[in-house]
């Protein structure tokens, strides 16, 4: 539980405990010990998890729209996607989740994902062409993000990436720096490029009717607490990103910075073409006007 998830959810109870004078008291499960991403959300579905924390694309089955987070360099940077996610906008998205047996709760800090493999280093996209990638296990949007761009694929759940990487089944990866630290994926990888290609949120949601049948006071509560969580992990992600890259460079991960302008000219157009034919451009034209405007960080 020393991982930005793990540190977060323990802010959260410690929180919801707090608030509720002790009444609330929660069994954790980390490292995926109740099964995958897909498996939990219908867990929780189901009413078998109160509560599940997992990347936004394990919810693009119940409504494809989450996936215009899948859209390559939607962001520029954490700032632009906080300010998105925080908006009024941002509780309509989670508010999606409604109609199946789901609460969204808020989105947490997954953070900004970038390259990792075994075989040389990526400063072009071409670089990519012909290597083989984990992806999220149910999330097509995130399979043909990486086969437009030439790699083969490879649906895995996150528990299982480290492993397919010692066994030679895949040779690339991608997650956030703070994701790559936690997990150690820089023992059985060489190469870190970072391309910053994608901000994938976490999505916290509870089952609906539990969350339904809890007095008002419960529920603000049980709000309360995970936006406490969430900010907690947007705090790790952010104040730790550089010390793990340089933990991870003294352990022999070899670092190169890319230019974000051809990657994005490579991969944003086909994943952004397939978003608006499948769902319309109400979501994606809503975010694209709030980031032309400043910033409240910025004036």
């Amino acid at each position: 539980m020393s991982s930005s998830q793990g540190i977060s959810v323990q802010e959260m109870v410690r929180v919801a405990r707090q608030l509720s004078e002790d009444r609330f008291e929660f069994t954790l499960f980390p490292a995926a010990q109740r099964g995958s991403g897909p498996q939990m959300v219908e867990m929780t579905q189901q009413g078998k998890l109160d509560i599940f924390l997992g990347g936004a694309g394990y919810f693009a089955s119940l409504d494809s729209r989450i996936n215009v987070f899948d859209i390559p360099y939607l962001f520029a940077n954490v700032t632009q996607a906080y300010h998105v996610m925080d908006s009024d906008f941002g509780r309509e998205m989670l508010d999606v989740l409604d109609r199946h047996a789901l609460k969204g709760l808020s989105f947490w800090e997954n953070g900004i994902r970038s390259f990792t493999n075994n075989v040389k280093p990526v400063y072009h996209p071409d670089d990519l062409k012909g290597l083989k990638i984990r992806t999220m296990p149910g999330n097509q949007v995130h399979e043909r993000l990486w086969q437009a761009a030439g790699l083969e694929t490879m649906p895995l759940p996150s528990g299982e990436i480290y492993a397919a990487i010692q066994d030679g089944k895949i040779n690339s990866q991608e997650h956030p720096i703070s994701v790559i630290y936690a997990r150690k994926f820089y023992e059985v990888q060489r190469y870190l490029s970072l391309t910053r290609h994608l901000y994938g949120p976490l999505i916290q949601v509870i089952n609906r009717d539990r969350f339904n049948a809890m007095a008002s006071e419960e529920q603000d509560i049980i709000m309360k607490a995970s936006l406490a969580g969430a900010v907690a992990t947007r705090q790790f992600s952010n104040e730790n990103e550089a010390a793990f890259l340089d933990e991870m460079k003294q352990a022999g991960l070899e670092v190169n910075e890319v230019d974000p302008r051809a990657f994005r000219e490579a991969m944003r157009p086909a994943i952004e073409r397939d978003f608006i034919a499948q769902n319309g451009d109400l979501w994606l034209n809503k975010i694209n006007a709030m980031l032309r405007k400043p910033l409240p960080e910025e004036g």
